[in-house]
């Protein structure tokens, strides 16, 4: 199959960009758990950037900073928990900072006071609530442990390459072209067989390196990214149409948004966490 020169242009560009941001994000994680925290901040803190974009763009007046401050105390106050050893009741700082949120609402004259505070909630949910779960994964025992973090971005990772390959050679039979015209089912199920594969290959060739739970756990959270990271990916498409919008951003040249490079893990994360947490 003869590839064009701009594919292989945008090819190249998403390639370069892919290596330098996974090895970024694999140092910090490496280095620990405090490297770990500034850069899962600063892609909370970008996703909900990114996040009052699209809306706002669809003629929607959310509360950035308001939901901004809720994800990243959440996530702040979870890794306080497990690595300074925070008293968990802080958690219900969250809580306080939700009921504010209404507040500023009912003082602020918008025509729109429901809309406004439920898309406020949406992005909690969507951004907020699945980076702060990542803790979970992140501490087992209130000890730090990179293994399973890496783990989950490296499957995603095989998955969104998997079907992106498999989908521009053997691609035929569009997915759900209402949402996503350039996904193809040939795609989903390369990215489906190559994540099983590097499940299975972690578990029988690198002692289990990405979560120490057993081969079960390994390919059951290769088939979960799989099949939601997927599904993950085609919501945020939604999301975009919807306000007429192709990227949440431009900072991954190659890759569009933080939102957009993220799309699957912030699906895949919170099931991922809650199994490794109470399965493990």
């Amino acid at each position: 199959m003869a590839f064009s020169e701009g594919f292989l242009r945008n090819f190249l560009q998403r390639a370069v960009t892919g290596i330098i941001f996974v090895v970024v994000v694999a140092c910090a994680f490496i280095l620990g758990p405090y490297t770990y925290a500034i850069i899962m901040t600063s892609i909370i803190t970008i996703a909900s950037i990114e996040y009052n974009r699209l809306l706002r763009a669809g003629g929607y007046s959310p509360h950035m900073f308001m939901a901004l401050g809720i994800n990243v105390v959440a996530f702040t106050l979870g890794f306080l928990v497990n690595v300074n050893g925070l008293d968990y009741r802080m958690l219900f700082i969250v809580v306080g900072l939700v009921w504010a949120m209404f507040l500023v609402e009912l003082f602020s004259a918008n025509k729109d006071p429901l809309a406004n505070i439920a898309l406020t909630m949406l992005c909690c949910a969507y951004v907020g609530m699945p980076f702060a779960l990542f803790n979970l994964l992140a501490f087992k025992g209130d000890a730090y442990d990179y293994h399973p973090i890496i783990g989950l971005f490296a499957l995603v990772w095989v998955n969104d390459t998997g079907a992106y390959l498999t989908g521009v050679t053997l691609g035929r039979h569009k997915l759900y072209e209402r949402i996503s015209p350039k996904k193809t089912i040939e795609g989903f199920v390369g990215g489906i067989l190559l994540t099983m594969l590097v499940g299975w290959i972690s578990y029988h060739f690198f002692d289990d390196f990405f979560f120490h739970a057993g081969r079960t756990f390994a390919l059951l959270s290769a088939g979960i990214v799989a099949v939601v990271g997927t599904a993950g990916d085609l919501i945020e498409s939604m999301f975009k149409r919807s306000v007429s919008i192709k990227d949440s951003g431009r900072i991954l040249p190659g890759h569009g948004g933080v939102l957009d490079r993220f799309d699957a893990v912030i699906f895949v994360a919170p099931i991922i966490s809650l199994l490794y947490y109470f399965f493990t």
